[in-house]
């Protein structure tokens, strides 16, 4: 009976209502029922889930989680751009300071600072660089799964 239930539960939440996507004047609408009668069904389903369908449903899902790593990359790029900005930024700083006879703790402090600006960017990075492994292995696994249906 606790089987029977479990089953039950995940029937009602994996059965989905078609989705319509409308444009009326400008303004984009979604809706259980088709709106006008060029109304766009869009797929809800969340991405990386497994699905039974088409080998178009299939790659659309795919190609979806494919541009979801191609932005992260982007991601990774936009931030070792910033870090290496900031990064010539301090280092002429620090450059001029020492032509003007700084006390060491302004030279200390400001290397602190680049210090503190690369640990700060590289875990952004390395976190962004995990993303990316997790899209890459959901996207293997999506294919693995396309190939044994």
């Amino acid at each position: 009976m606790k089987k029977l239930s479990y089953l039950l539960v995940l029937g009602a939440f994996s059965a989905q209502a078609a989705v319509y996507k409308c444009e009326n004047n400008g303004v984009v609408e979604f809706s259980q029922f088709p709106c006008a009668d060029e109304a766009e069904q869009v797929d809800m389903r969340p991405l990386g889930t497994a699905m039974i369908g088409t080998r178009g449903e299939f790659k659309q899902q795919v190609d979806a989680v494919k541009r979801q790593g191609r932005f992260v990359e982007f991601q990774i790029s936009k931030l070792e751009q910033e870090k290496q900005e900031r990064l010539d930024e301090l280092k002429a700083d620090l450059y001029k300071m020492r032509r003007s006879y700084p006390k060491a703790e302004e030279l200390a402090a400001l290397q602190q600072k680049i210090d503190r600006l690369t640990e700060l960017y590289d875990e952004k990075i390395s976190t962004e660089q995990a993303t990316l492994a997790g899209l890459k292995s959901k996207v293997v696994g999506l294919e693995r799964q396309y190939a044994k249906n």
